[in-house]
């Protein structure tokens, strides 16, 4: 047998062949992959009106005197884009109605907030002091506004 009749030279086609098919073929899967996530980036900002806007800062007060309502009322919304900066407790226990206490001028956010809670009913008490921005007080009515 001859070295220069061996099977090796035979099988440079077949290799440059799959080069020539891998290559191409990695860049359609890539072109797919970043098609999917742009179309997936682009649904979750459409289903999320929230997404890009900055987080809402609230006091969450517990109105109505049971025990533990504004902490578990902060982890119910944890995942809304509300901030909860501190959990207090009325003076007095006497709210049969959440509302929100808006403490400064901001409509807007304040629409927003009503959208994600769930709470309508609003009054202003403007307070440049406060600590955030809203402040939610939950009444005996709370379990409307519990996120599941």
């Amino acid at each position: 047998m001859d070295l220069t009749d061996s099977q090796v030279g035979k099988k440079w086609p077949t290799k440059r062949l799959c080069v020539l098919v891998t290559v191409p073929l990695m860049f359609v899967i890539v072109a797919v992959i970043s098609i999917l996530m742009l179309v997936r980036h682009y649904n979750h900002s459409v289903d999320d009106p929230e997404s890009g806007l900055p987080a809402i800062k609230v006091v969450v007060s517990n109105g109505c005197g049971i025990d533990r309502l504004a902490a578990d009322y902060a982890r119910s919304v944890e995942k809304l884009n509300i901030e909860v900066l501190s959990l207090r407790d009325t003076k007095r226990p006497v709210y049969d109605k959440s509302i929100i206490v808006v403490r400064n001028s901001d409509m807007q956010d304040l629409k927003r907030l009503q959208q994600m809670t769930g709470i309508k009913r609003y009054t202003i008490a403007l307070d440049e002091s406060f600590q955030g921005e809203f402040e939610i007080i939950l009444g005996r009515d709370f379990d409307e506004f519990l996120k599941k």
